[in-house]
């Protein structure tokens, strides 16, 4: 079957390009690693160009570029393409209606990452699929629960080039989920990150809100990733919640509270422990920070952040939360 595939440009995206091309028995014509916020520009210039299959995968809406997503699926859908769209983010339930309305395939679930909806969908019977998936679930909704995880996500994570995604969704494709050149960079970004875990306390602190402590950061350049930072700094300093902020936006991550909470109130959204929004700091502190002053930049971040927990409250993470739809 001959498809186009739009995907997260992450773990989660790759994954579930990989675990559909094994339900369909074939690699895309073409694949688009993509943002939320920009998926509706790259469907608005999609021409079928004789593929009249698409699949999008790990896409989540906002509510300022939906109506324009919906018009251009359906000028696609007008042209005799099918679409199916497969996530697992927060949609509002007139999002899927709407979209079900104008033809798109929609298939949502919230309790899984984006390779699990396309695995339970498309292939659920396919153990190399499922293994995929699981891995990674465990650090796209930050469950940690499959070791494999933790090493595929610094795989596919070691280099954004498009080509070395692409080699990984063939890699996936074939059936194989670990080899010696994986083995080879798993060691050397490990390297890397114990080296630049040295550098972390220059660009954090912790603050209390209400007895609870919370790691602030500004984010740093080079290795650890953030999510390894968060489980890091948190186990170090006893904080329940992680933030982190680079001049445009900001993330949280958590073990035991519902952060996804804290992002819908800056306008965001994401999974109960893996959550973030749009945060642009003031141009000064930017300014200083690009010149290794962090402290003015970490201290507006505090504020922001103990107003937004101070408004909402720390919720602890049920199970429930990832189903809630």
């Amino acid at each position: 079957m001959d498809y186009y595939a739009i995907v997260h440009n992450d773990f989660d995206g790759t994954a579930s390009v990989a675990v559909y091309a094994r339900a369909v028995k074939s690699l895309p014509k073409n694949v688009w690693f993509t943002e939320p916020t920009k998926v509706h520009n790259l469907l608005s210039k999609l021409e079928p160009r004789g593929v009249y299959n698409v699949m999008i995968a790990d896409l989540g809406l906002n509510e300022s570029t939906f109506d324009k997503i919906v018009e251009s699926c359906k000028k696609l859908i007008d042209q005799g393409v099918k679409i199916q769209w497969f996530d697992h983010h927060v949609w509002k339930e007139e999002w899927k209606s709407k979209l079900s309305e104008i033809g798109v395939e929609v298939h949502h679930d919230t309790s899984t990452c984006g390779a699990g909806v396309v695995h339970k969908v498309m292939n659920p019977d396919d153990e190399f699929s499922s293994k995929l998936a699981s891995a990674d679930c465990s650090v796209d909704i930050w469950l940690h629960n499959d070791p494999m995880g933790e090493k595929l996500r610094r795989i596919v994570e070691s280099n954004k080039d498009y080509g070395w995604k692409k080699k990984l969704i063939e890699t996936f494709y074939n059936g194989i989920l670990w080899n010696e050149e994986f083995q080879k960079i798993l060691e050397d970004q490990v390297d890397q990150e114990l080296k630049g875990y040295q550098k972390l306390p220059k660009y954090y602190r912790v603050i209390e809100i209400n007895g609870v402590k919370v790691v602030v950061a500004i984010r740093w350049k080079g290795p650890p990733d953030i999510s390894y930072a968060a489980q890091y700094l948190m186990t170090r300093t006893g904080a329940k919640v992680f933030v982190s902020a680079n001049g445009k936006a900001i993330s949280f991550r958590s073990s035991t509270i519902n952060v996804r909470l804290f992002a819908a109130k800056l306008g965001g959204g994401g999974h109960p422990l893996a959550a973030g929004a749009s945060l642009k700091i003031p141009l000064i502190y930017r300014i200083l920070r690009r010149i290794g002053i962090i402290s003015p930049a970490n201290k507006w971040v505090c504020n922001v952040v103990t107003k937004v927990i101070n408004d909402v409250g720390f919720k602890e993470y049920q199970q429930k939360d990832i189903t809630q739809h």
